[in-house]
Formats: C-alpha cells, sequence, structure tokens
C-alpha cells in the first residue's frame, strides 16, 4: 500500500515539473523568437511582445490539455484497433 502511494507521488510530482518546464519553454521561445524578430526588422518593441503573448497562449493550452484530457468516444476506441 505505501509503495502505490509513493508511486502516485511521484507521478504527480512528475507531471508538474513536466507542465511546468513546457509552459517555460513555450514562454521563453516566444519571447526570444520575438526579440530576434525585432533584430531582425527593427520593429522594437512590438514582435517581442507578440511573440512573447504566442508564448503564454501555448503555455495556457499546453496547461489546458494536460488538466482536461479528451476522452475517446466509444466508436473511436473502436476505429483504433
Amino acid at each position: 500500500m505505501a509503495d502505490k502511494k509513493s508511486k502516485t507521488w511521484v507521478k504527480g510530482l512528475s507531471d508538474a515539473i513536466n507542465l511546468s518546464t513546457t509552459v517555460a519553454a513555450a514562454v521563453a521561445i516566444g519571447y526570444f523568437a520575438g526579440k530576434w524578430l525585432d533584430g531582425r526588422f527593427d520593429t522594437d518593441p512590438w514582435l517581442t511582445v507578440a511573440g512573447f503573448m504566442l508564448g503564454v497562449a501555448t503555455g495556457i493550452k499546453a496547461m489546458w490539455e494536460k488538466t482536461n484530457p479528451v476522452k475517446k468516444s466509444p466508436k473511436d476506441k473502436l476505429k483504433d484497433s
């Protein structure tokens, strides 16, 4: 019984670390890509802001998909078989 409890704790910690790094990476990539594009096209700060917002939106989408997984209907399960 104690072994099962420790496995769920480790699984929860693993999911939390995975989600936090996914969100942080999405925001960082969006920000730095926007900053690079601003330097390339001399549009400072608009593409940085747009990239940051796109990264935040991507992070929110990742959180939404992780916390609300899509449930397959029985018809979809039969198609996969």
